[in-house]
């Protein structure tokens, strides 16, 4: 065997048998039993070395820290993560790390009592782990960025009309409708090659057939004062298929799949 292997072996086991985090947790208690009632060995320890894929000096620790502390399982140390505020600030700052970072230090300089302000490289790594790639493009450049990295629409380019899909959203706001608070839902089809959206309807109450049937009216008539974009696709599809959407749709729109 290569000495650099052997080495290797030597320190991190064999191959595991049950996962290190659980199988710890589970032996560490039969390891105290045996050892308060005397009975402890090295062939204990080293079964259950072998058993979590580790050498018998990383099970003697684990078993030194649950006499000490009754400590079964590692203890994972606090980290700084990127919470509502920091994310106003990087919002505010442009996606700058180190403007926010600046603007925490004067914080925690003029109020005592202010949260621990983390390192600049700990604040880089919160917002590299914490935002996706998609959030930090946004904060640095904008909407448009941001949808760069959206799943929505990305397909293969085509023409206009080649694909469509259509969806709901239910707007977060209330509207006064005769008289009565209702937060309305969008339905709207969008061309896939253009992202142009051919047709759209609000509606005060959940979507329903009549919505579909009124934004699809919208997407195909090329009349005033709809189109230009509109026309009748080659394709068409719903964004999650098996949502209710496509059970409101037109049978031949329904059964029409997406690419």
């Amino acid at each position: 065997m290569h000495p650099a292997r052997a080495a290797a072996e030597d320190e991190s086991g064999p191959s595991a048998v049950f996962w290190p985090q659980t199988g710890r947790a589970a032996a560490m208690p039969r390891l105290l039993d045996l050892d308060e009632r005397g009975e402890l060995t090295a062939a204990h320890v080293r079964l259950v070395a072998q058993a979590l894929g580790k050498s018998e000096r990383t099970v003697w620790r684990w078993l030194a820290a649950a006499l000490q502390d009754q400590r079964f399982a590692r203890v994972e140390a606090s980290r700084f993560t990127i919470t509502a505020e920091i994310r106003r600030l990087l919002a505010l700052w442009g996606g700058n790390a180190s403007r926010v970072h600046a603007e925490l230090m004067q914080r925690a300089a003029e109020d005592p009592d202010a949260p621990a302000v983390p390192s600049l490289s700990t604040l880089h790594r919160a917002i590299r782990r914490d935002l996706t790639r998609g959030e930090r493009a946004g904060l640095k450049s904008g909407e448009a960025a941001r949808r760069a990295h959206d799943v929505f629409g990305q397909r293969p380019p085509t023409h206009r009309n080649a694909v469509w899909e259509g969806d709901h959203k239910h707007v977060p706001v209330e509207v006064n409708v005769e008289g009565e608070l209702a937060t309305p839902w969008v339905t709207w089809f969008i061309d896939c090659a253009t992202k142009a959206i051919t047709g759209v309807a609000v509606t005060a109450h959940a979507p329903s057939r009549d919505a579909v049937l009124a934004s699809l009216r919208i997407a195909i008539t090329r009349s005033e004062p709809f189109g230009p974009w509109a026309g009748c696709p080659v394709r068409s599809g719903w964004i999650g298929a098996r949502s209710s959407c496509a059970r409101r749709s037109p049978r031949r729109w329904a059964r029409s799949p997406s690419p």
